[in-house]
């Protein structure tokens, strides 16, 4: 008489699935995150409040995404200028694009990070 468990798929078997899912979740993620630093960078290029003069501001500003460790995703939103800092935050942030940006698309963010991971 055999008493215990029948295996279907062995445990090993099991195991990879769950690390490809793993895998395939995290090139997802940084895809995703791929996307919305380049749509981010865009908006804020074209949003911005200020008048160029050189033009370096707005080209200067820069989206991009990083697997900064293995379940860890970054997406920065930057200026490439030294006074950037002050388009931010002198006048009352009446120049502000980078944190304005990232607060409209946050909640899309969040929406499909759920969706995706769902």
């Amino acid at each position: 008489m055999a008493t215990g468990i029948v295996w279907i798929r062995p445990p090993s078997a099991l195991a990879k699935s769950i690390e490809q899912y793993g895998l395939k979740a995290r090139v997802a993620v940084k895809a995703l995150a791929d996307y919305f630093a380049q749509k981010m960078q865009d908006e804020a290029r074209r949003n911005a409040r200020w008048q160029d003069r050189t033009g370096n501001a707005r080209s200067g500003l820069a989206g991009l995404a990083e697997q900064a460790a293995l379940d860890l995703v970054v997406i920065y939103l930057t200026h490439g200028v030294e006074y950037g800092k002050w388009l931010e935050l002198a006048h009352g942030g009446k120049y502000a694009i980078i944190a304005p940006t990232l607060e409209r698309n946050l909640p899309e963010i969040e929406a499909q990070l759920k969706r995706l991971l769902a």
